[in-house]
């Protein structure tokens, strides 16, 4: 086919994506509130409260999608790699993939979507990533090839 058959593939951005699993921590905290459903998704964003910024600068929550609330954090390990990857008009959400378990508290396991529009971020990004779970044995992440795929406009 010609080049022409495809005008919304042409005349298009692409959005860069890197996936890795790790767990949502806090949901001893969040019990109450929040019953994580396999398949659930979360949109990650930093936890400005007093509180949060009390024990880490810097706090990214997970928080429900319908109502904006707050029902877990990124691991404290994963917190600043993901605060800075947000600072930009980047985007991340973690999708629920197992029931919860016993660590430091209960924790519920994820997959994490980082997502950009911007291919040196994602790429510095998954590198990044991929540095942390070599330096970081005691978590157990997996990281995905980073993808690209078109964002029509």
């Amino acid at each position: 086919m010609a080049r022409s058959d495809y005008p919304l593939i042409w005349n298009s951005k692409f959005v860069y994506e890197v996936e890795f699993s790790s767990v949502i921590r806090g949901h001893h905290v969040y019990k109450a509130t929040w019953s994580p459903t396999v398949g659930e998704s979360l949109a990650c964003r930093k936890d400005d409260r007093k509180e949060a910024k009390e024990h880490n600068e810097y706090a990214v929550g997970t928080y429900l999608e319908a109502d904006n609330k707050l029902v877990g954090h990124v691991p404290m390990e994963l917190s600043f790699l993901l605060f800075t990857f947000l600072k930009g008009e980047n985007k991340v959400q973690v999708k629920v993939t197992g029931s919860r378990r016993l660590e430091n508290g209960l924790v519920v396991p994820g997959s994490f979507l980082a997502r950009t529009t911007s291919q040196e971020i994602a790429t510095k990004f998954e590198e990044e990533i991929i540095r942390f779970k070599e330096l970081c044995t005691h978590m157990d992440i997996i990281v995905e090839k980073l993808r690209r795929r078109p964002l029509f406009l």
